[in-house]
């Protein structure tokens, strides 16, 4: 699935279940690295959870086959690289020669909190289990392969081997093991509190985790706050603090004041403009990051008037992209123009240059679309988005001189996703990322010819053969040739409008001495 406005996975419906509560929270100790974040998780189960707020909470209770690796990052800091796969649980693996069976052998010591081991038994049933719940995990772990499931099977041979074999081949199979949905859960814990019913949320897991990673959740308090602390039986590198206290702060001056003051040691989640105000603030560190959440407007490719292709390109050129990131993003944004953010690896800034901000351009091209002006367009934004106003706001007033009347409808948020997802809109704006941080993922959202998520409804039957051959290769070559190629026939195409791709920024007190960054947060690797 895919992240998008507000942490949300837009690719499927809300899926919100009821949490229930914890014991009362056990106050922060002095030493506690203290996180504050926006917005809570409204789930902790890794087969269901969909957007950016579940999956940086729960992962971090969680072990997995393999993980990303890391690299350098701004001021001393590191980020997550998703270019690398590593060994987690497994000690090594293998891969045939067509691509389609993977052997894992898995490393000893591992327990669940319960002391049950975390064996080739318990990575089947995990795995097992996102496929048969059938939420939003399915599609991480499949890599949106699932009309048929690419899993053809998977076996526990021995207690340290898995043996997982693929109906097709997916050069994108580790870094989907790698991903929240193939966390490790507890199958004698599970089975003991709902089971697996096909479909269907498990309530206690909505609200517990069955520990098998380098925390345990000591108290927890639906939309409030939660004390992780480090697992002593953890088998693998122990995270870098000891104990953890989380807050979600939906107030905005409250958590800006707190990360002004230092209460918190690292804030995430503030509105851009409240961070211009950090930028000398003594105590603290602002630092921005890149990662591949863009946002864009849609432009269903099928309905008019975005079906013709020069209408497309006149309106692409009608956007003052400087200025928006300037004065929308607060300069944290990084421009251009291509299938793939620069976050992502295979990205050519030399092939995605931005679209230049030219109206003479546009009404040229809108005059050889043969569309008559002044033509009315409707853009739908989401209810409490200001980001989506400023920017449609601006589109309105700047396309006025085209003869483009835009009309803005705003819709509450079920209402968007319903809307959006099934296609009944003629065009659309949004904040959006990808749950797996790898091209031929990614794709399934604007360039897919037959994927219901592909919502720019673009389809080029050249790129599709393209795409299939991409997702079968290994070869980095020949990946970067397949990407380079789509690249170029996507720009001539103008499927939809990218204003920026956003740039996170990460407050950090002075007393933070490790941190990581991620785009899906991980905690193990922050201290103070």
């Amino acid at each position: 699935m895919r992240i998008g406005n507000k942490g949300r996975l837009p690719l499927a419906a809300a899926l919100l279940v009821g949490i229930s509560g914890f014991s009362a929270p056990v106050l922060a100790q002095s030493s506690d690295l203290v996180v504050n974040s926006a917005v809570a998780p409204s789930t902790l189960d890794p087969a269901w959870a969909c957007g950016l707020q579940e999956i940086s909470f729960l992962q971090n209770f969680y072990v997995r086959l393999v993980q990303h690796g890391t690299a350098e990052g701004p001021e001393g800091t590191r980020v997550v690289d998703y270019s690398t796969i590593e060994p987690y649980l497994a000690e090594s693996w293998e891969v045939s020669e067509d691509g389609l069976v993977y052997t894992f052998h898995l490393k000893d010591g591992f327990t669940f909190e319960s002391g049950n081991p975390v064996d080739a038994e318990a990575v089947r049933y995990s795995f097992q289990r996102v496929l048969d719940m059938a939420g939003c995990g399915r599609f991480f772990l499949t890599d949106g392969h699932i009309d048929p499931v690419i899993f053809e099977s998977i076996e526990a041979v021995d207690p340290s081997t898995v043996v997982i074999t693929l109906n097709k081949p997916n050069g994108n199979m580790l870094g989907d093991l790698a991903t929240h949905a193939a966390s490790i859960v507890d199958p004698s814990v599970v089975e003991a509190n709902g089971g697996v019913v096909p479909g269907q949320p498990n309530e206690f897991m909505a609200a517990n985790v069955t520990e098998s990673g380098p925390f345990l959740l000591e108290s927890y308090t639906a939309n409030q706050s939660a004390r992780m602390v480090a697992n002593p039986a953890f088998a693998g590198n122990a995270p870098a603090s000891d104990a953890i206290n989380v807050n979600w702060i939906t107030a905005a001056p409250t958590l800006l004041l707190q990360a002004r003051t230092g209460q918190a040691d690292i804030t995430f989640g503030l509105a851009k403009q409240a961070v211009t105000t950090m930028s000398n603030n003594p105590g603290t560190r602002v630092i921005a990051y890149s990662n591949p959440f863009v946002q864009q407007m849609m432009l269903p490719n099928t309905k008019a008037p975005w079906d013709n292709p020069l209408f497309r390109e006149a309106v692409a050129h009608a956007v003052p992209y400087q200025d928006i990131v300037d004065r929308v993003a607060y300069g944290y944004g990084t421009l251009y123009y291509g299938p793939i953010p620069p976050s992502l690896p295979g990205f050519s800034a030399e092939l995605s240059q931005p679209v230049s901000f030219d109206l003479e351009r546009a009404r040229e091209l809108i005059a050889q679309s043969g569309i008559a002006t002044p033509v009315n367009v409707e853009v739908m934004i989401q209810e409490g988005d200001a980001t989506q106003q400023q920017l449609a706001t601006i589109l309105q007033s700047t396309w006025a001189e085209l003869g483009i009347n835009l009309n803005i409808r705003v819709a509450p948020a079920a209402e968007f996703q319903d809307l959006s997802q099934s296609h009944q809109v003629q065009s659309l704006m949004r904040l959006d990322g990808p749950g797996v941080f790898e091209v031929g993922y990614y794709w399934g959202y604007d360039v897919d010819c037959d994927n219901s998520n592909n919502l720019t409804e673009y389809c080029n039957e050249e790129v599709d053969s393209l795409i299939e051959q991409l997702r079968a290769s290994s070869d980095q070559a020949e990946r970067q040739q397949i990407m380079d190629q789509v690249t170029e026939i996507w720009r001539a195409e103008y499927p939809k409008i990218l204003f920026f791709e956003d740039q996170p920024v990460m407050v950090l007190s002075d007393a933070v001495t490790e941190f990581t960054f991620s785009p899906l947060p991980d905690y193990r690797y922050w201290a103070k």
